[in-house]
């Protein structure tokens, strides 16, 4: 008896052996071959991928080892109460470790996307932004699945839990039915990405501002009055949005303006394109090898009107860049002599005469407003 229990854990132990040796042996390949590999290599993807994948083959075959080498022991092989107890046992350590290495395997990839993202600041902001709401989904999905797995590994039978959860879940939704809409549509926003974080955006009602976050449940905007605007997200989603931001933020900026009758056009033309191009030049943000171009509309009621179409590289400088145009053209025009008339109108009053055959009115009259 005592020899045979010898022999049992002798062959335990050296089934066991074997299988940590092996362990050890992958072990030693990744220090000396694979990761030095690995460091030569011009991205961190690789790291991220076999790192957890070397941990889940070493602590799989040390779990395989214990599995085989308990299971062969003699006693344990005549219980098949134990030996059920057993399986069970490392079978949900097995979908444990399956579920951490996978955990570890996804936030790794969508950290790696955030830093690869962050080399373009234009949108690090907004791809930070969708990470966190595909790392938070994704956590608690995989999490989801590996209970109920761990559940049926344990023996237990999981389609009462599933039928019910159906159910609550379909109660929740008609529950929740407001909420769900702006989830979904949250993340049709982050997919689709009409608009991103940063983004300069003209809502339906008018207001105008900077997409500050796009949450769950709704999106957040702040005007240049430094208010916060809160819309929710299935509502943003049915709108008719104006991004000054896609597909870039280059823009044209429109001045009018108008000359008297008596102007030269052509000099005025000239003129004005002479200080257009002076002050691209000067305003930051302007595109300064952008040609102005200046086009006369109409003959209007005091003045003949024309339009003058200048560039900006970032859109905030557009306020600045027309501003600075409007003051330069200005004193300019003084100084060429150029006049931009006041607004004009001429009343004229014709002679009636009454249904008695009286005269009401006549004469004419002109005046300046």
């Amino acid at each position: 008896m005592a020899e045979s229990l010898a022999l049992d854990l002798l062959t335990a132990g050296g089934i066991l052996s074997a299988f940590l040796l092996t362990a050890l042996l992958v072990r030693l390949v990744w220090m000396r071959v694979l990761r030095p590999f690995i460091e030569r290599t011009g991205t961190e993807l690789d790291d991220v991928l076999l790192l957890p994948l070397r941990r889940l083959t070493q602590w799989g075959l040390v779990l395989i080892g214990l599995h085989e080498s308990i299971g062969s022991l003699s006693a344990l092989r005549t219980s098949p109460q134990a030996a059920k107890i057993l399986s069970r046992g490392l079978g949900i350590a097995g979908v444990a470790l399956a579920v951490w290495i996978t955990l570890k395997v996804f936030n790794g990839i969508i950290s790696w996307y955030v830093r690869k993202a962050e080399e373009r600041p234009d949108e690090a902001r907004s791809v930070s932004h969708q990470a966190g709401l595909v790392r938070k989904a994704g956590n608690v999905l995989l999490l989801a699945l590996g209970l109920l797995y761990v559940l049926r590994t344990a023996g237990l039978d999981i389609s009462p839990l599933l039928a019910g959860g159906a159910i609550g879940g379909l109660a929740i939704a008609l529950a929740l039915q407001d909420t769900l809409s702006n989830l979904f549509a949250g993340f049709y926003l982050t997919i689709d990405r009409p608009v991103k974080v940063g983004d300069f955006v003209k809502l339906e009602s008018g207001d105008e501002g900077f997409v500050e976050e796009i949450g769950w449940r709704n999106t957040k905007v702040r005007l240049w009055a430094n208010n916060l605007v809160v819309i929710p997200n299935s509502r943003l989603s049915q709108s008719v949005i104006t991004n000054y931001f896609l597909p870039e933020q280059e823009t044209s900026v429109y001045v009018w303006c108008g000359v008297s009758y008596d102007s030269d056009l052509q000099h005025v033309e000239a003129v004005t394109i002479d200080v257009a191009r002076q002050v691209m030049r000067e305003v930051e943000g302007a595109d300064a090898q952008w040609e102005p171009l200046v086009r006369w509309k109409a003959f209007g009621d005091f003045a003949i009107t024309f339009l003058t179409v200048l560039r900006v590289k970032a859109f905030e400088a557009q306020y600045l860049l027309h501003s600075e145009f409007i003051k330069a053209l200005h004193r300019r025009f003084r100084e060429e002599g150029i006049e931009i008339p006041f607004p004009i109108r001429t009343v004229i009053v014709k002679q009636a005469e009454a249904e008695d055959g009286g005269v009401i009115a006549g004469g004419r009259e002109a005046g300046r407003s």
